[in-house]
């Protein structure tokens, strides 16, 4: 039986990866598009039959609070702007209905523990699921890379670089909320974390992250508060490394880079180089389709939620991110990190 569900929110992800990839899935009948505006939920809507749309200007019955009175809607996916999705997530869990929302999870931990809570409460029933959407857990070049390392074993040294430009204008700095975020970090909370969620899927449980002291600055005025953060780390057994995100550089860099007691693990853009022998990692897509059928599959199973969406996994990616920007607010003053998983 196919599980009814409905996407919130008609951005970019939305457009370029929720909607596709629930149309392609066999697990998922789409029945209703909500968005801020009646415009929006049309524009994406536009072409998709079957297909009822709500929006916050769409009048009588057709809101968010009626769209989850639907008993043929089970889930829901929600990609919203940071600051809107916490509110979106506790009516729907209170509804009973299963989720599926973007990262990050919250601003900040304080508000993503709260959502947390509100899961563990007794409002929200049991079986209901909430899963927390990071594809760079799924991308097939992470999953390679964290194979390789755990293949050669303890990881002494690391260096993850990622960098780019936000341009004016570009469609993801179009928007008015990565414009003007209410939110710490910026560019590098939205994206940073994405960075943090390949790190830690490759050092895997056995090693996470115990400490970071970084420093932030501003490249490009256009992308304030902060658009660079460069930190160390360390891990619990003791291995260091570095790790720089910019989204205001003149670079184009992605480079993730491990030192294992049998080798040495690179992977610079879409190539894996293994202890100097190279290979090209075919794209198979961002990995949202994978997050999408683990999700159902949590979901029709009804046997617990998948490890890569938990949503402790996504507070862990969080409280390095949030670790960074406090520690770079005391000039590179150490911070310990007690949620890592």
């Amino acid at each position: 039986m196919t599980i009814g569900v409905a996407i919130i929110g008609s951005g970019n992800f939305v457009r370029e990866e929720h909607l596709p990839g629930v149309q392609a899935s066999e697990a998922f009948d789409l029945k209703a598009i909500y968005s801020r505006s009646l415009q929006s939920a049309e524009t994406l809507g536009n072409g998709v039959s079957g297909v009822d749309l709500y929006s916050a200007d769409a009048g009588p019955g057709k809101g968010y609070d009626d769209l989850l009175g639907r008993s043929d809607i089970t889930a829901v996916i929600i990609a919203l702007p940071i600051l809107a999705q916490p509110a979106f997530i506790s009516k729907a869990l209170a509804a009973g209905k299963h989720v599926l929302s973007e990262k990050p999870i919250a601003k900040d931990l304080v508000t993503a523990q709260d959502l947390i809570n509100l899961q563990n409460s007794r409002i929200v029933n049991r079986k209901t699921i909430w899963a927390v959407a990071e594809n760079f857990r799924y991308m097939s070049k992470f999953v390679r890379a964290a194979e390789e390392v755990r293949r050669l074993g303890g990881i002494t040294n690391f260096r993850v670089v990622m960098r780019s430009m936000i341009k004016p204008g570009s469609k993801y700095h179009k928007t008015e909320w990565r414009r003007n975020p209410g939110y710490q970090g910026g560019f590098v909370l939205d994206g940073g974390v994405h960075v943090i969620a390949a790190l830690r899927l490759i050092l895997g449980q056995g090693d996470g992250l115990a400490a970071v002291a970084a420093h932030s600055s501003l490249q490009q005025e256009h992308l304030a508060p902060v658009d660079t953060v460069d930190a160390l780390v360390k891990t619990r057994s003791g291995a260091t490394g570095v790790v720089s995100v910019s989204y205001g550089s003149e670079i184009n860099d992605s480079v993730f880079e491990f030192t294992c007691v049998d080798g040495v693990v690179t992977l610079d853009f879409d190539r894996l180089t293994v202890n100097g022998k190279s290979q090209d990692v075919p794209f198979e897509g961002r990995g949202v389709n994978k997050e999408l059928a683990e999700f159902a599959e949590s979901i029709s199973t009804g046997a617990g939620l998948a490890t890569r969406l938990r949503p402790e996994e996504a507070l862990a990616d969080l409280e390095v991110m949030e670790c960074i920007f406090n520690s770079s607010e005391k000039d590179g003053e150490k911070r310990n990190l007690h949620l890592q998983i």
